[in-house]
Order: C-alpha cells, then sequence, then structure tokens
C-alpha cells in the first residue's frame, strides 16, 4: 500500500513537471499571440498633413514593415494642434498593436506639458516602440542680413537686443524649441515670429523681413543650393554628413547647445509587451533596408536602432531637459 502511495506521488510529480514544461515552452498567451503578430492591418497614424517630411518618413517605414510583416501598414494623416490630435486618437485605440502614431520625439513628450487641458493624452498613456532616427537643423540666416559667423549673429543680436526675428513653424515646434535654446545659452534677445507651417515662412525668410531661422534639412537644403540662404552653423552634437565645413553651434562660441530632432514610433499604453518586442524587431528590420535608408538619408536624417526600454529612456530624457527651459519661458498653448 506504501509501495501504492509512492507510485502516485511520483506520478502527480512528474505530471506537474510535465504541464510546467509544457506551459513554459508555450509562453504566455500575449507570447503566443506576438508569434503571429500582426493577422491584419496595421493603421499607422502621422499626427500631421500629406507630404511633410514626418509624412514621408512614415511612408517609406511602413512600406518595409508590409513586405516584412505580411499586413499592410497603412498611413493615415490626423493632423492638429501640433500632432497631439492624432497621438490623443492613438492613445484612446485598442492596446492591440494595430494602431500605431508616428511623431518627433519631443513634439510627442511635450505636448502633454504644453496642452495639458487639451492634449487628451499624457507620455505615461503610451508605450515607446523604438526612436528610429534624428536629424541635425541648420542655423540659416537671409544674405541681407550680413552675418556669415554664428558670432556675427551673437554681436548683432547683443548690439540691438529684441530687433532680429527668427520665424518657426509654430509655438513649441522645433525650430521655435531650437532658437530658444540657443538665446538662453548665448545670452541674446530675438524676436520671434510663429508661422501656420514651415512652408509659409520660406518667402519671409528670404528676403530678410524675419532673416533667422533653426531649419529642417528638408526646408534648408534646397534653399542653400540656390545660394537663397546661407548657412552659419549645424545644431547637433557633430558634424552633418555631407556637410562637414560647416561647424555646429557648440563649436562656434555657444557651449553645451545640442539640438537634435528624433522621431518615434509609438503604441498605446498597455499593449502587450510581447507585441511591442515584435513591432519594435520590425522596426529595426525596415531600418536595414536599402531603400529605407535612403529615403531617410534624402530627409536629412540618420537612422537609430534602439529598444523599447532605450525609447522609453529617451523621451524621458527629452522631458528632463525640456521641463526647465519651457518653465522659464511660461510656454502654454492653452
Amino acid at each position: 500500500m506504501r509501495r501504492s502511495c509512492n507510485d502516485l506521488r511520483r506520478r502527480a510529480i512528474f505530471a506537474a513537471l510535465t504541464a510546467g514544461t509544457a506551459l513554459l515552452l508555450a509562453g504566455s498567451p500575449a507570447d503566443t499571440v506576438a508569434q503571429d503578430f500582426p493577422v491584419r492591418p496595421i493603421t499607422l497614424i502621422v499626427p500631421y498633413t500629406a507630404g511633410g517630411p514626418t509624412d514621408m518618413m512614415a511612408r517609406a517605414i511602413a512600406k518595409h514593415m508590409t513586405s516584412t510583416g505580411g499586413q499592410p501598414v497603412v498611413v493615415e494623416n490626423r493632423a492638429g494642434a501640433g500632432g497631439a490630435i492624432g497621438t490623443a486618437a492613438t492613445a484612446r485605440s485598442a492596446p492591440d498593436g494595430y494602431t500605431l502614431v508616428l511623431n518627433g520625439t519631443l513634439a510627442h513628450a511635450l505636448a502633454p506639458m504644453l496642452r495639458p487641458n487639451s492634449a487628451g493624452y499624457t507620455v505615461a498613456d503610451m508605450s515607446a516602440i523604438g526612436v528610429f532616427s534624428r536629424s541635425s537643423n541648420f542655423l540659416v540666416v537671409a544674405p541681407s542680413l550680413g552675418v556669415k559667423t554664428v558670432k556675427e549673429l551673437i554681436d548683432r543680436a547683443k548690439a540691438a537686443p529684441g530687433k532680429i526675428s527668427f520665424s518657426s513653424a509654430g509655438l513649441a515646434s522645433n525650430p521655435h524649441l531650437g532658437a530658444e535654446l540657443f538665446k538662453a545659452l548665448a545670452g541674446v534677445d530675438l524676436e520671434h515670429i510663429p508661422y501656420k507651417g514651415v512652408s509659409a515662412s520660406v518667402p519671409d525668410l528670404v528676403e530678410g523681413r524675419v532673416p533667422v531661422a533653426f531649419a529642417s534639412p528638408t526646408l534648408a537644403l534646397p534653399l542653400l543650393k540656390d545660394n537663397r540662404l546661407i548657412a552659419l552653423a549645424v545644431t547637433g552634437e557633430k558634424r552633418m554628413k555631407g556637410w562637414e565645413h560647416l561647424p555646429t553651434i557648440a563649436e562656434s562660441g555657444v557651449p553645451g547647445y545640442v539640438f537634435e530632432s528624433t522621431y518615434i514610433l509609438v503604441a498605446p499604453g498597455k499593449t502587450p509587451a510581447p507585441v511591442i518586442r515584435r513591432l519594435n524587431e520590425l522596426l529595426q528590420r525596415s531600418l536595414d533596408d536599402p531603400d529605407t535608408i535612403s529615403a531617410l538619408d534624402k530627409l536629412g536624417l540618420e537612422t537609430m536602432k534602439n529598444s523599447p526600454a532605450q525609447a522609453d529612456q529617451l523621451v524621458q530624457a527629452e522631458l528632463q531637459r525640456w521641463s526647465g527651459i519651457i518653465g522659464r519661458l511660461n510656454l502654454k498653448l492653452e
């Protein structure tokens, strides 16, 4: 009788171990879902109008994610409120990985701070998939301003506080924030003239009515090629590929100045971690594709690779860096 009980006990232990091993091999239900993901089309929201640089990079990435994931990745433009409308729509979507948003990291991170009552989301409502590209901007001036170096611009601005103006694509846009950082570190007073978009600022910039801008490569490169603008420096940590003769702003006498535009792919919060990892994998594979690399390179963008956790860290770093500056400026968009 004792031997029979021992046999039963051993059989029970063996059955439990076998079941546990099977569970480990099968993984969690979320792991199983992620292995098959995606099984239907993915909507990729661009929170700006079609045809802009963010839209163009989204379409380049979506094309390759479609081919590697086996399901269409459909770009949908939902513009408004500096990117907050499209991001909020994503935050409200089902957390299943089938609705994503692509945005500038800074715009994504700061919108809830700048629009506390109307952004419609918080950073905690979202799950970062990956920060996938970055670029410097150009500090450009109209030829009529008569300056050819950053030092000359600073000297002119200090001699006439508030008399030299700079353009931007709107309050808290990247060109605006890049200029505000320059003002703070260089100790100058420049007048801000916001426009409804970067293209709207071009005539006044070129003609010298608003003679300074911290312009993206997409805007600046054609105008520099035609000698309609003069580039004084680049805003990044290092010199730009193809423009190695042009110094950084930090090299030009403004120590500590670094302003780079980075771009992030984001999902709704509570999206299962295995699905986020699968999306990150599809994103990383798209960044290895020569066509994607070429498309981003034409926009002046350098590809980046990181994990979802590292992308979250980059978002938090942006928040920490800019919260003090925005507080000093008392900058709110509502």
